[in-house]
């Protein structure tokens, strides 16, 4: 397999990923319910692949504060730590089935990472 090296490949994952968050049930409803993200997956799609490329690549151009927003939805309906474990599993399963390699192994850490701050910091 190879590895994550274009925006190309970063849209694959998140259309692969949604797929799986949307299907399932102990999830989806944040982004059906809570958030109306399932109303503009593409527009979405873009945001994450900018905020990834920023990540992985360094190609700057995100600017939102992905932290406020994730805790704008956890004010609505409150994450819980079952939620954060389901999403990882849904990503690093994703990125696996699609990629290997440096860059593979770069997002599912720095996932884990915002999810574990995500954590502490809404627990508070």
């Amino acid at each position: 397999m190879n590895d994550i090296e274009t925006r190309e490949d970063i849209l694959l994952i998140m259309r692969k990923f949604y797929d799986k968050l949307l299907a399932d049930a102990s999830i989806n409803f944040f982004f059906t319910k809570v958030t109306t993200v399932d109303q503009h997956l593409e527009e979405h799609f873009e945001i994450l692949a900018t905020f990834w490329e920023q990540s992985l690549f360094l190609k700057g151009g995100y600017f939102n504060n992905m932290f406020s927003i994730h805790k704008e939805v956890h004010e609505k309906h409150a994450f819980k730590k079952e939620h954060f474990e389901t999403w990882l599993n849904h990503f690093n399963a994703t990125i696996d089935n699609h990629f290997a390699g440096k860059y593979a192994e770069q997002m599912k850490t720095q996932a884990l990472s915002m999810a574990t701050i995500m954590q502490i910091k809404f627990s508070q």
